[in-house]
């Protein structure tokens, strides 16, 4: 009797072979030539991403240097000489004083009605370098004293806008001139060289397009339209000892602010941005009291410093106004 047919496989001999062997419980293990040839594909695939990603790194960074680099023959080569002109004009205040000087009618005109400045206020002891000058310029802010002493028109008030404050805008402070032209640096540009990877490299692009959309044009304002600096160089504390450490919840969160507490001797200087002339020289005392009116004595201490703080610099600004009539 003849043999009966051998049974056909159903499929491919080897996807049957595989699992008849799965199903007698035994498998196939990867050769080593198999391994090398995963492991091969594998660093193949992360080079070909690296060299891919590099590129596409290498060419953002590089339209991101050239947008800044516009930007730096545009507004760059009206404020960095207005940048050096101002940070000779504190560094050479930060020898001497010498005498007092109160150009007429000059000083007093620009008293009366400011139009437009630019105002720094820096301890002496960080007014001797143009290094110190900008890491200093961070803790300046418009404070009592300028409020005191300047009568100046807030015309977004006179226009109408909504969202304008009860006092001027002006004078602008240099440090958002500094912080407005940061993409025009030589650390920024340094920064953007160094970033090695996507996301670091996307926070620049971010702070350049807002430099561009908002900070620029305050830059440019500032350049354009300032007639003035208004300097105010406080000195050591008569008592070095009374100054109160910083404390950053809410209150004393600089040196700066910490000094305006205590009595020592200030120096206010006007430089003519037109005239390049220094109208206005004084050195003065910061040193006042006050009495709490009737009612609830106040014991907060954060409230009691920033009354402090706003006495002392309105009793100086007083004595700069009295020295211009």
């Amino acid at each position: 009797m003849p043999a009966p047919p051998e049974r056909r496989k159903p499929g491919l001999e080897g996807v049957y072979e595989a699992r008849e062997q799965r199903l007698e419980g035994r498998f196939s293990r990867p050769t080593g030539r198999a391994y090398l040839t995963i492991v091969v594909g594998l660093v193949a695939s992360l080079l070909i991403y690296r060299f891919v990603s590099q590129r596409e790194l290498g060419a953002r960074r590089a339209a991101l240097l050239a947008k800044q680099r516009a930007a730096e023959v545009t507004i760059g080569q009206e404020w960095t000489p207005l940048r050096d002109r101002l940070e000779k004009f504190v560094t050479e205040r930060a020898g001497d004083f010498g005498a007092d000087k109160v150009v007429l009618p000059d000083a007093k005109t620009w008293s009366e009605r400011v139009d437009s400045g630019i105002y720094l206020r820096l301890r002496l002891d960080d007014s001797k370098t143009p290094e110190k000058i900008r890491a200093a310029a961070h803790d300046s802010a418009r404070d009592a004293f300028v409020g005191c002493l300047l009568r100046g028109v807030n015309k977004a008030l006179v226009a109408g806008q909504p969202d304008a404050g009860a006092v001027p805008e002006q004078p602008w402070n240099l440090r958002q001139a500094y912080a407005a032209t940061r993409i025009l640096t030589p650390e920024w540009v340094g920064e953007v060289k160094d970033a090695d990877d996507s996301l670091r490299l996307r926070i620049f692009e971010q702070q350049y397009d807002k430099a561009e959309r908002e900070e620029i044009p305050r830059a440019i304002d500032i350049v354009a339209k300032s007639d003035f600096f208004l300097l105010v160089l406080d000195e050591p504390a008569d008592d070095p000892t009374a100054v109160k450490p910083r404390w950053t919840d809410g209150g004393i969160d600089s040196a700066e602010e910490a000094v305006q507490l205590v009595p020592h001797w200030v120096r206010v200087h006007v430089l003519d941005l037109k005239k390049n002339e220094e109208i206005l020289k004084l050195r003065r005392r910061a040193d006042a009291t006050f009495i709490p009116a009737a009612g609830r004595p106040v014991t907060d201490d954060e409230t009691l410093d920033a009354m402090q703080r706003q006495v002392n610099n309105c009793s100086l600004a007083q004595q700069v106004r009295a020295a211009l009539q």
